[in-house]
């Protein structure tokens, strides 16, 4: 597969830069990733061995969200994806970096609203924005001709001394929380692909 879209960084950078609400910013990345999916998505794989082997060669519509992976990782089951550097990962240490605790980030994050007692699965604005747009990508691609697939987030860390992890999901999909924090040691972000049993 020709990967020709890219997320481009310099919109997410601006739309911080101004200051812009979350629900704006947000809106205008959906924007993005639906033209993502638009060029890239609705590939339909036989089956779902098909789809992870395609995965693992990096010639998914997922690879161009997230361009520096690891599948198959020992221990951590065939449908875990390893990212070794988040895409967002330079501009929100370079826009952190520029006014120590960034101001117009913290706003940005702030307007993000949890539910009372809930926990951030995200670290920063950068880090939400890749699990909103994974899970779109992930979502327009077809097994067997049904859209089945889902995006479950575990755990994610830039290495900036910030570390979150999805302790429900882990879990649920009954893997090791020891594993997953070996692996969050060497990679910024772990997810898993959920799909049905028998594709």
């Amino acid at each position: 597969m020709e990967v020709e879209k890219r997320i481009d960084v310099t919109v997410v950078r601006k739309l911080l830069e101004e200051g812009k609400p979350f629900n704006v910013i947000m809106q205008e990345i959906m924007k993005i990733g639906h033209e993502i999916v638009e060029q890239h998505g609705h590939v339909d794989y036989q089956n779902i061995d098909e789809f992870l082997e395609a995965l693992s060669t990096h010639s998914t519509p997922l690879n161009v969200i997230d361009r520096e992976i690891d599948t198959n990782v020992e221990g951590a089951g065939r449908n875990v994806v390893c990212v070794k550097q988040c895409t967002m990962k330079d501009l929100m240490k370079e826009m952190s970096e520029a006014g120590g605790d960034d101001a117009k980030v913290t706003t940005v994050m702030q307007g993000h609203q949890l539910r009372e007692g809930e926990e951030s699965n995200f670290i920063d604005i950068g880090c939400y924005i890749m699990q909103q747009l994974r899970q779109m990508m992930i979502s327009s691609i077809k097994v067997g001709g049904q859209y089945d697939l889902n995006y479950i987030h575990l755990g994610c860390d830039k290495g900036t001394g910030k570390r979150t992890v999805n302790k429900g999901d882990v879990e649920a999909i009954h893997m090791d929380q020891e594993l997953l924090n070996k692996l969050l040691d060497k990679y910024d972000c772990v997810y898993a692909i959920s799909y049905k049993e028998g594709q």
